[in-house]
């Protein structure tokens, strides 16, 4: 069995938690609903379908929730290519 340093398992740990944490967080908030505006400015566009009720606005804290996951799988892909990509002495 091969040693692991003391970095990478915190690297792993601090990873995996930011990854489950952003990925609850993000699906646990409540979005607002749909967008309380119309698009009264000008006339949508004749080839394109509109459908009014389809736009869904993010919160602040769903923002936060995904930058949180995007940083976690981030280091979680970070610490696997350095586990799967070091190279191990050869036994002679």
């Amino acid at each position: 069995m091969h040693k692991v340093s003391v970095g990478v398992v915190t690297a792993s740990i601090t990873s995996g938690v930011l990854l489950v944490g952003g990925l609850l967080m993000f699906f646990l908030t409540r979005s607002t609903g749909t967008a309380s505006f119309g698009w009264f400015a000008y006339q949508p566009l004749a080839e394109a379908a509109f459908f009014p009720g389809s736009l869904i606005m993010l919160t602040p804290l769903m923002v936060a929730a995904a930058t949180i996951a995007i940083v976690g799988l981030m280091g979680v892909g970070t610490v696997a290519g350095y586990l799967l990509g070091r190279r191990h002495r050869t036994a002679l």
